[in-house]
């Protein structure tokens, strides 16, 4: 009933796409009886780095963004999932950490004006060198010091640095309004059975800290783009199995 909308090509390239597309787009969505309850544009392949020091590099993801918040409006969606961005790995982190941080507060503002709750969500160590902690995530939201911008959590970023989601629960508390749950190993972002994440301990975790906001899958392996339903459904299977496993 709900889904996130991975924007990027060939269906929806933020740079690319006009006001009357965004309007498309949001009629072929409630036509399927869905609900748009998460934007997340690439900016992971895509060269998007709100952090780095070049300041071209830097305005445009800026401006990459604020498009991404205006678009998000257009599609009448509430979350707009954004990173940290990074910085070289011989380089000292700290006027990394500020650029970051000074462009999610910039970002922020836009996003309050728009009814936009911005998600913030830590990457792994292999993706970035700035918020990949609950720890460093919650001092992250508190030096933007927002109520527009929240925390998300992705099991694999999660796992891969031994965080828990008892540790994010005490990081971040209710600010925990969305989750990415696919398997790894502990990376990858994988269909649930291709990995060795425990599903059902997750499951029951996110009931006992009384979440209660979306879980989506996010797969990005090559392996299932020449056939993305099987991991799917494989996934949906496993998850319907885990929750109807778990005590809670």
């Amino acid at each position: 009933e709900a889904i996130e909308l991975w924007a990027a090509m060939p269906h929806f390239s933020v740079e690319d796409v006009t006001i009357a597309d965004a309007r498309d787009m949001r009629r072929k969505i409630a036509g399927r009886d869905l609900k748009l309850i998460c934007l997340t544009p690439e900016q992971c392949i895509y060269p998007i780095n709100i952090a780095s020091d070049n300041s071209r590099i830097r305005d445009r993801s800026i401006a990459y963004f604020m498009r991404c918040i205006d678009l998000a409006s257009e599609l009448e969606c509430p979350k707009l999932l954004v990173t940290p961005g990074w910085g070289y790995a011989d380089q000292p982190a700290g006027p990394t950490w500020e650029r970051s941080r000074d462009a999610l507060i910039t970002l922020a503002r836009r996003a309050a004006g728009c009814g936009i709750e911005l998600l913030l969500e830590p990457l792994a160590p292999s993706e970035s060198n700035l918020v990949t902690t609950a720890a460093q995530l919650r001092q992250m939201l508190a030096e933007i010091g927002s109520s527009s911008v929240n925390a998300i959590l992705d099991t694999n970023a999660m796992a891969v640095v031994d965080d828990t989601i008892e540790s994010y629960n005490e990081a971040v508390g209710s600010r925990l309004t969305h989750v990415h749950l696919i398997d790894g190993t502990p990376e990858g972002h994988l269909a649930w059975g291709d990995g060795h994440l425990p599903l059902a301990r997750y499951l029951r975790e996110l009931s006992q800290i009384g979440y209660s906001g979306h879980l989506t899958f996010e797969f990005t392996t090559s392996a299932y783009w020449l056939d993305p339903l099987t991991p799917m459904m494989k996934s949906l299977a496993a998850f319907d199995a885990a929750l109807s496993a778990s005590p809670t």
